[in-house]
């Protein structure tokens, strides 16, 4: 079969393009054959090494850069280019260009672009990939999902560990569990051995909300039983989030086992800093990660690297799965113990580590990510 993966999406960080990258991979290997549909001169972070189809409408509009007015001139611009986006897709399905529609990252404003556009009558399924719906989101998206409802070729498929559907009455959604993110190019370890000096890693996209002062406060007042080392990598999306990582980076200087990387890493890059740690640290603080699943933690469950995650952060994992802790975030002095203990936990308990990524790896993997979406 033929699968389309819609995409418009141009993001700075690796896990959009590393999410792109599992379904073309996993579409081959399922015996299917992935083809992009992207707008014009859309810029590719990677090469898929398939098939590429360009859509008639424009090119991607982004918003960096632009001030509050400028926004929701973009806003619209967007809106009406992706309604074009559709169209164009609508005609490539019509002429047997592909058997099947993927669009990837869907928001309920997606929904409501395709009931105005050509695609909503696709004579192929469409299926859009939604990365987890927050309670603020929940009304606008049921209100979206029930218009489009009748329209038989197009199925919501909402990625997450949650139920919050169950009173919804809808017919055309399905929740789908996560999947883990691996490295391509490179081997995983899937037998866990930790020798000092035991390295922890900080990575993806950095926002003010990922808790990393707390967390280096931490770092720095515990006291380690062995040698331990930090690595802080981050891509940033907007200046005042750049300024913060820059002044952490200042700040923390004069600590010869703390590295900061202030840069995007994507594909061979990206997998050997992962793979270079030995654990990874997650301590946002936000409550929509409840609700969205954690793509680095994912990440960190596929790359086989035990994690200390803050409570937010998908708890049905640590639930399900001993991959590693909660972190008390109660006070810096709690968390500089707790990571104390973690770092000694890592070498007296592996074995019971080990155990918990190898079933996490399974309830989570790709091959189940395509069997879902493409199930209709």
């Amino acid at each position: 079969m033929r699968v389309a993966i819609l995409e418009s999406i141009v993001m700075p960080a690796g896990h959009e393009v590393e999410f792109d990258r599992i379904l073309v991979e996993e579409l081959r290997k399922q015996g299917h054959d992935p083809v992009f549909f992207v707008p014009e001169r859309f810029p590719f972070k990677l090469d898929y090494h398939c098939d590429v189809e360009y859509l008639e409408g424009g090119e991607v509009v982004t918003y960096a850069g632009a001030g509050k007015l400028k926004k929701i001139f973009l806003s619209l611009l967007r809106e009406r280019r992706r309604v074009a986006w559709f169209n164009s897709a609508y005609a490539k399905a019509c002429a047997h260009h592909c058997d099947a529609i993927i669009i990837p990252t869907g928001t309920w404003r997606y929904i409501r672009t395709i009931l105005r556009s050509k695609l909503k009558d696709s004579p192929v399924p469409v299926y859009m990939v939604f990365h987890g719906i927050n309670p603020h989101e929940q009304p606008k998206f049921e209100k979206q999902a029930r218009r489009v409802e009748s329209c038989h070729n197009i199925h919501l498929k909402v990625i997450t560990l949650r139920d919050d559907f169950k009173n919804s009455g809808l017919h055309n959604i399905d929740l789908i569990s996560p999947p883990v993110f691996k490295p391509w190019e490179l081997p995983v370890n899937k037998q866990l051995s930790f020798k000092p000096p035991i390295k922890i890693g900080f990575f993806g996209q950095f926002r003010k909300e990922k808790n990393l002062g707390f967390f280096l406060e931490a770092f720095t007042k515990a006291k380690f039983s062995v040698p331990v080392e930090l690595i802080v990598q981050g891509a940033t999306a907007k200046p005042e989030d750049g300024e913060l990582f820059e002044q952490f980076a200042r700040d923390y200087h004069g600590y010869g086992n703390i590295t900061f990387w202030h840069k995007n890493l994507i594909g061979l890059e990206w997998q050997k800093a992962l793979l270079g740690v030995d654990a990874i640290m997650m301590p946002y603080a936000a409550e929509r990660y409840r609700y969205h699943w954690g793509a680095m933690l994912f990440t960190a469950i596929g790359f086989y690297k035990p994690v200390l995650i803050s409570p937010e952060l998908n708890p049905e994992v640590l639930e399900n799965y001993t991959i590693g802790q909660a972190i008390k975030l109660t006070s810096v002095e709690d968390f500089a113990k707790q990571l104390e203990k973690f770092i000694d936990d890592l070498t007296n308990n592996t074995t019971t580590y080990q155990h918990g990524l190898d079933l996490a790896n399974a309830a989570y993997s790709q091959e189940r990510l395509i069997q879902n979406i493409l199930m209709s």
